[in-house]
């Protein structure tokens, strides 16, 4: 009797935890089944905003018109494989090419930050960068995701350095974000990563 109970004990657990996970797994499978194509759409637009803002285009404030501006002013320009390489942003309501955005992963402190870039349509000066996504730290190295850091680089021509936040810059500067000197190396690689890539994809299929 006493093993049994002994056993018992050592089983209960065991079970209960198993139950508890099917549970949690069960919960979370049905939770994306039903929200995985709102996070879809949602990712894809974030996308959309992040096209048009890199290429300098007045963002609507309403989803709808983003999706609108994007599919009236923007070509996705693919690969053989079908990915996209870049995009081309037409000026509005004509189809002349008035700026390209690329797609830029570079390393951050914590993980990948992924960017959008802009560039004019002689790819001489940069037209805006948008931060897609990023885990910098908060208050610190996250601040590369403030509309005063992103604001700074429109009509920049690389290769970029850098100077102390607050400083003036040239047009080959932008200043760095105070006490995340890795994350502003991060962007800084990518900005001037992107003009290599741009010039390769872009100029090289032309």
């Amino acid at each position: 009797m006493k093993k049994d109970s002994v056993a018992k004990k050592r089983i209960v657990p065991v079970v209960f935890m198993l139950v508890i996970t099917l549970v949690f797994i069960s919960i979370t499978t049905v939770i994306y089944t039903f929200t995985k194509d709102t996070i879809a759409l949602n990712e894809r637009l974030r996308l959309k905003r992040a096209v048009l803002y890199a290429a300098g285009v007045q963002l609507p404030d309403d989803a709808v018109e983003i999706e609108k501006a994007f599919d009236n002013r923007v070509t996705e320009v693919k690969n053989e494989t079908g990915g996209v390489k870049y995009y081309e942003v037409a000026e509005s309501g004509t189809s002349n090419i008035e700026s390209y955005v690329v797609i830029q992963v570079g390393a951050g402190l914590w993980g990948e930050i992924t960017a959008g870039v802009g560039f004019d349509n002689e790819l001489d000066s940069f037209k805006g960068l948008e931060i897609i996504d990023q885990n910098e730290t908060p208050g610190l190295g996250g601040r590369i995701g403030e509309t005063w850091f992103k604001e700074q680089f429109r009509g920049k021509r690389p290769p970029l350095t850098t100077v102390p936040e607050g400083d003036a810059t040239n047009e080959n500067q932008f200043q760095a974000v105070t006490g995340a000197s890795y994350s502003t190396a991060a962007i800084q690689d990518i900005m001037n990563a992107s003009q290599e890539y741009a010039h390769m994809e872009i100029l090289g299929s032309q």
